[in-house]
């Protein structure tokens, strides 16, 4: 394990394998183990020099408890901090969920450095447009904490949820800090892209749904607008779902990479 700090929040990462770099960034709720649970690590660790990093509120980072703690300036400075260490001057980034969304403000901020992006699950960089929807999963954690956050889930999924939400998945969320992930989900999607922005976005992007999660295929579109965007749709799988799905996903992810960033290994 490395870490480094941004400010006064200490930031915790691994670094495994050779290769092309890549960060990799975790979803909401769970941690950077997720990677691993999910195959992701031995499937890309031939090829890739990965930066797999604790966003910070969650697993071996700092958790702060106040929401100004996680804007996406800050996120976005986590992930730069991480980079000079380790004097990264090109790399890719593969964000699930909620790094998926730090993925897209990192690349719009560091565009020279950042040299494509995956997504899987967070395929619409534009900000939330109502700033005051109702935060459910806030008050559930309020209320229960993080057994009652995966109670939700599994209320909200139903049949899918033991096929998307595994017990390996779940013992990540489960080691949570409740009041670290409040904090942080009250800044999400809060800053973004803007609509007319979408057409100059300066870097390549490849865009993962899930058709349970996109039933509109809003990624397509976006993909379709931006200069060099691409989608892969997943077809019976919902969010969680589709941040799991390596095998599925890595091929694909593979090639694009290698494509925006050359095949030979830079160490």
């Amino acid at each position: 394990m490395a870490e480094v700090r941004n400010g006064n929040v200490r930031i915790s990462y691994d670094l495994i394998g050779h290769g092309r770099p890549l960060v990799l960034l975790h979803g909401w709720g769970v941690d950077r183990t997720s990677w691993a649970g999910a195959g992701y690590i031995d499937q890309l660790k031939t090829d890739h020099r990965l930066v797999n990093i604790d966003i910070r509120g969650h697993g071996e980072s700092d958790k702060p408890h106040e929401a100004g703690a996680y804007t996406a300036e800050l996120l976005v400075g986590d992930v730069s901090a991480v980079a000079d260490a380790e004097g990264l001057d090109e790399f890719a980034i593969w964000g699930h969920s909620y790094g998926g969304w730090i993925a897209w403000m990192t690349a719009s901020a560091d565009s020279e450095r950042v040299a494509a992006i995956v997504t899987s699950g967070a395929w619409d960089p534009r900000p939330e447009l109502d700033q005051s929807r109702p935060q459910e999963e806030v008050e559930v954690l309020k209320q229960g904490g993080a057994r009652a956050l995966l109670e939700w889930w599994k209320s909200e999924g139903g049949e899918r949820f033991d096929r998307e939400f595994p017990p390996w998945i779940q013992a990540t969320t489960l080691r949570a800090d409740p009041e670290a992930l409040q904090a942080s989900f009250s800044q999400m999607w809060r800053t973004g892209i803007a609509d007319n922005e979408l057409e100059s976005f300066p870097v390549p992007a490849l865009l993962i749904a899930g058709e349970l999660e996109d039933e509109g295929d809003g990624a397509a579109e976006v993909a379709a607008r931006i200069p060099d965007g691409r989608r892969l749709r997943l077809g019976d799988l919902g969010h969680a779902g589709t941040c799991n799905a390596s095998t599925l996903t890595v091929p694909t992810a593979r090639a694009f990479l290698a494509e925006r960033m050359g095949s030979q290994d830079p160490a």
